[in-house]
């Protein structure tokens, strides 16, 4: 099943709901951590009631892998991606750039880089799950720019 539509809706809220009332000016003087994690308590409930519910998908948090929820090439057979250089060390610097629609990949959550200041959640974080001509990077994180891909659930 598609879930491009829901999943859209939900990244567009989520920024939204965080740039009008959860986001400061000067955020690392003004108490942006906080409002991070009570936007964060939010967030979860709005991804489980436009996505999770609507789907009939598994009640996992947001923020924490959802096999259930497969990411793919919009179009192409190739798309620009940053991997991780470990599983999961924050280090976006796998010499490989380029991910192919062969790829299996699991939706994690919409990133930004600075979680305080203006959010536009432009990267969609995915799990690598497996990847035929890349073996040795099953199970690292990396970052796809939103409009390179598709949601489906598994």
């Amino acid at each position: 099943m598609l879930l491009d539509e829901s999943m859209n809706r939900f990244r567009v809220a989520s920024r939204e709901l965080f740039n009008t009332h959860f986001r400061v000016n000067e955020p690392y003087e003004n108490g942006g951590w906080l409002l991070e994690e009570r936007f964060c308590a939010v967030e979860a409930v709005l991804f489980d009631q436009l996505v999770s519910v609507p789907h009939a998908l598994s009640p996992i948090k947001y923020g924490n892998q959802q096999p259930e929820i497969r990411v793919g090439l919009r179009s192409g057979e190739f798309a620009p991606i940053m991997i991780n250089r470990e599983i999961d060390s924050g280090y976006w610097d796998c010499p490989i750039e380029e991910i192919a629609k062969d790829a299996k990949l699991s939706f994690f959550r919409f990133f930004d880089w600075d979680l305080v200041a203006v959010r536009d959640n432009r990267y969609v974080r995915v799990v690598l799950d497996s990847w035929p001509s890349h073996p040795e990077l099953a199970g690292r994180h990396a970052l796809v720019e939103s409009q390179y891909v598709s949601y489906t659930s598994a």
